[in-house]
């Protein structure tokens, strides 16, 4: 091999590798900044109101749950009927709405803090696991 070609080929090598490097910084930056990585439990998509949010006292709270998944709710402490939360099969929504004829008539009026105890449908209630976010009702 003549020492020409040989150099080609070393520049070619390491303009590859500058090219993947770039390409994995790139992955990296994008993955740090999605709004998909919130921080949330594999089992739960989201929750609302977010973590930190500033909502009405009467805000419907909800929690979307990973397909196979179930889940209950405690807000601020009470843990709410299972009759009281509404449920969407179809969608894996389980929500709540405070209300006059409700075990929670109103959010408080500052802090609320919500615990979500969630659990796979084939394992059962008890192998539950909880997440806990709190927001703000002005």
């Amino acid at each position: 091999m003549d020492l020409p070609q040989a150099k080609t080929q070393r520049l070619t090598v390491l303009a590859i590798l500058a090219f993947a490097a770039a390409i994995f910084a790139t992955a990296v930056i994008i993955y740090a900044n999605n709004p998909e990585n919130n921080g949330l439990p594999t089992a739960i998509q989201a929750v609302t109101p977010a973590s930190g949010d500033n909502v009405l006292s009467q805000t419907e709270i909800v929690i979307d749950l990973a397909a196979g998944y179930d889940a209950e709710l405690v807000v601020n402490g009470v843990t709410i009927p299972r009759s009281e939360m509404q449920e969407v099969r179809g969608l894996n929504l389980v929500s709540y709405r405070p209300g006059a004829d409700k075990t929670v008539t109103a959010l408080l009026a500052d802090q609320n803090c919500m615990q979500a105890r969630y659990w796979e449908i084939a394992q059962g209630p008890a192998n539950a696991q909880i997440y806990t976010w709190c927001f703000f009702t002005s």
